[in-house]
């Protein structure tokens, strides 16, 4: 059986730090940008994005 990927939401971009909700977790987690970027282009999970956030990945 395929695992689905965990779908997460980027809540803001502070500096180089991240923080990135997961569903069972009532509060964010902190990660820095190498993480980040890791998780973004893994099949591991999928990112919701607040239109409030960003609409791209990037935050540019």
């Amino acid at each position: 059986m395929k695992k689905q990927p965990i779908e997460v939401r980027l809540v803001s971009k502070k500096g180089n730090a991240y923080l990135i909700k997961f569903p069972n977790l009532e509060i964010p987690v902190k990660v820095n940008e190498h993480l980040y970027y890791k998780m973004l282009h893994s099949p591991e999970y999928q990112f919701r994005f607040s239109n409030a956030v960003a609409k791209q990945p990037h935050l540019a």
